[in-house]
């Protein structure tokens, strides 16, 4: 059996690449902290939230190759994988409490233009909080590392930071502070034996250009798997299966930015830098000269 991973922060797709890589015949691939493997493979996390909390846990507390286990259980592939079921940050941790494993893997991370996920993760963390008090405690307690830079919110905008919304965008804004630990994460990978890394994937590109699924593909299979015509004229017929954003408007990431109150540009602007996220994702590629920076 060869084994992949998808390594993705979330909020980027990885729900559908876990949908149409199941629908590959010879692929079979878990979604989600909670490694879900179903038909529909649902994001819905109010539904599962037990399960999603416990899979938080596992991916730095539960040996890779259980979850592996797991998954392999489940039909008969050639290659079996997960999207999202580790970010990158998690696998030198896993290596540092467990050591090797019987397995290889190819990894790709999966990646998101970051003002998009913000604002992706804005309209996640409005439905999340309402039901999801884990989340809502967790996302408080990394905001309130910032207390002094939430102060001078409340204090020069006027604006009620505990009301849940704009507690919502804050947090969404200091989820940035993860991507981080997955940029450091980079080199500690080199290191580990079992993980053969391949790179960056955008999920922008994914989505949309049907060679670029093509060569993920064929990277995580190391070119073994064949990939037709006919697999990825059905895949992009799909659609949109998942998405956290509460509106419809199609915006480019400048768009975006300039469509934020000032308070969310100034609170987006802090995290940025804050984690030094600009020129790393400039680096992959991502256009963000638009941004007003210091």
């Amino acid at each position: 059996m060869k084994n992949f991973i998808v390594t993705c922060h979330g909020w980027s797709a990885s729900n559908w690449l876990a949908y149409v890589l199941n629908q590959h015949p010879k692929l079979i691939a878990s979604h989600s902290a909670a490694n879900l493997i179903d038909e529909k493979l649902s994001n819905d996390i109010k539904d599962k939230l037990k399960d999603f909390h416990d899979g938080y846990l596992n991916r730095q507390n539960r040996p890779i190759d259980e979850s592996y286990d797991f998954i392999e259980s489940h039909g008969d592939g050639e290659y079996y994988g997960s999207v999202h079921l580790y970010r990158l940050r998690d696998l030198p941790v896993q290596y540092e409490k467990f050591g090797n494993t019987k397995r290889t893997f190819q990894v790709v991370n999966l990646i998101r233009n970051p003002i998009d996920l913000v604002w992706s993760g804005y309209g996640q963390f409005k439905d999340l909080f309402k039901t999801d008090i884990n989340e809502l405690y967790w996302t408080v307690g990394k905001v309130l590392e910032d207390k002094d830079f939430i102060y001078h919110l409340n204090e020069k905008y006027d604006l009620l930071v505990g009301d849940y919304e704009n507690l919502a965008f804050i947090g969404a804004a200091r989820v940035l502070g993860s991507l981080r630990l997955d940029l450091d994460a980079m080199e500690k990978i080199k290191e580990i034996p079992f993980v053969h890394y391949l790179g960056e994937v955008k999920m922008e590109d994914a989505t949309s250009r049907p060679e670029v699924l093509k060569e993920l593909i064929l990277k995580i299979t190391e070119g073994e798997v064949e990939v037709d015509e006919a697999y990825l004229d059905a895949i992009y017929s799909i659609g949109k299966i998942n998405k956290h954003k509460q509106d419809n408007k199609k915006m480019s990431a400048e768009e975006r930015f300039e469509s934020l109150a000032d308070w969310q540009k100034e609170t987006l602007m802090y995290y940025l830098e804050k984690y030094k996220i600009i020129d790393a994702y400039q680096a992959f590629g991502y256009d963000l000269s638009f941004l007003p920076r210091k």
